[in-house]
C-alpha cells in the first residue's frame, strides 16, 4: 500500500502546482510543432467526427483538446480531465481565448473516473497513460465510460533507444537515486509494444493496434531542454542529493546529450507508440 501511495504522491508532486503548469504551458508552441503529426494520427485513430463527445485523459493544458474540439465541431464536446487543477485552469483559459465553448474541464484521477458508463464516443490520451501508477485500473475505467463501438487512442513514449532525451538522463539519474526513482512516474513504462498491447487487451479492448510514429524533438538550445524537460524528470531525485551530487548529475546529463546540440538548435530523434482499442458493441454490460 505504501508503494501505491508513493506513486500517487510522486505523480501529484510533479504536476500539481501552478509553477509546473506555467512552465508546461511555456513549452506549448514547441509541443504543437513537434507533435502535430502524431496528435493528428491519435485523433484520427480515435475516429473523431462531428458531434462526438470525447473524454481527454491526463489532458494537461489541453493542446490536443483544442484540436479535438475543432474536429467534433459545435455539436460535439470535449471533457478535458487531469489530476492538476492548475493545468486545467490554463486549458480553460486557452479554450475561452480560442472561442471553443465545447471544451469543458474537470479535475479527475484516471484511476477513478467519476463519470457514467457508456458516456463517450471516444477517449484520447496524449503522453499521460504511461505516468499513471495503476495503468490497468485506469484502462478499465476508460473502457467502462466508452460507448459500445467507441475507441481509445493513446500516445506514449516508445523504446528507450528511440528516445534518448528521456532514456539518457533517466539512466544517469538511476545511479544517484539509490532506488528512489521507483517512487516517481516512468515516462517509458509502456515503451514495449507487447506490454502496451497486453494492457489494452486485458482491459477489455478489442481490435487492438499499436504502431510507432517517429519524429524529431526540437529545442532552441541545450539549456532550454535541460530546464524544460530534464528538470521535470529529475525533480523528485534532486531534493535527496547533496549540492555537490546535484552539480555532478547536471554536468553528466549535459555532457551525455551535448551531441544533439548544433547549428539548428538542440535536435534529437524521438518516437511515440500509438495504441488504439475498441469497446465491442457486446460490452454494454461490462
Amino acid at each position: 500500500m505504501a508503494n501505491e501511495d508513493n506513486g500517487h504522491a510522486a505523480q501529484n508532486s510533479v504536476w500539481s502546482s501552478s509553477e509546473a503548469a506555467e512552465h508546461w504551458q511555456q513549452d506549448v508552441e514547441r509541443r504543437r510543432r513537434d507533435m502535430a503529426e502524431a496528435t493528428q494520427h491519435m485523433l484520427e485513430g480515435a475516429g473523431l467526427k462531428p458531434g462526438d463527445h470525447v473524454l481527454d485523459i491526463a489532458a494537461g493544458t489541453g493542446d490536443q483538446s483544442m484540436v479535438a474540439a475543432r474536429m467534433v465541431g459545435p455539436e460535439g464536446s470535449i471533457l478535458a480531465t487531469d489530476i492538476s487543477a492548475d493545468m486545467l485552469n490554463i486549458a480553460a483559459r486557452v479554450a475561452e481565448a480560442e472561442g471553443l465553448a465545447t471544451v469543458g474541464t474537470r479535475v479527475m484521477d484516471a484511476e477513478q473516473i467519476d463519470l457514467e458508463d457508456n458516456a463517450f464516443d471516444a477517449v484520447i490520451c496524449r503522453l499521460g497513460l504511461m505516468l499513471i501508477p495503476h495503468i490497468d485500473q485506469a484502462l478499465r475505467e476508460i473502457h467502462r465510460v466508452l460507448k459500445p463501438g467507441g475507441k481509445l487512442a493513446a500516445l506514449v513514449w516508445s523504446a528507450p533507444l528511440r528516445n534518448p532525451l528521456f532514456s539518457v538522463p533517466l539512466g544517469i539519474v538511476s545511479k544517484y537515486s539509490q532506488g528512489a526513482s521507483s517512487d516517481f512516474p516512468n515516462p517509458l513504462s509502456l515503451a514495449d509494444r507487447t506490454v502496451f498491447t497486453q494492457y489494452l487487451t486485458q482491459a477489455g479492448f478489442q481490435d487492438v493496434i499499436t504502431h510507432a510514429i517517429a519524429f524529431e524533438s526540437h529545442y532552441d538550445s541545450l539549456d532550454t531542454y535541460l530546464h524544460s524537460t530534464v528538470g521535470r524528470l529529475i525533480a523528485g531525485v534532486l531534493g535527496r542529493l547533496s549540492p555537490q551530487e546535484q552539480r555532478q548529475l547536471w554536468e553528466e546529463v549535459r555532457q551525455a546529450v551535448s551531441r544533439f546540440d548544433g547549428p539548428q538548435g538542440f535536435v534529437a530523434p524521438a518516437e511515440f507508440l500509438l495504441g488504439i482499442g475498441t469497446k465491442q458493441t457486446s460490452d454494454v454490460a461490462s
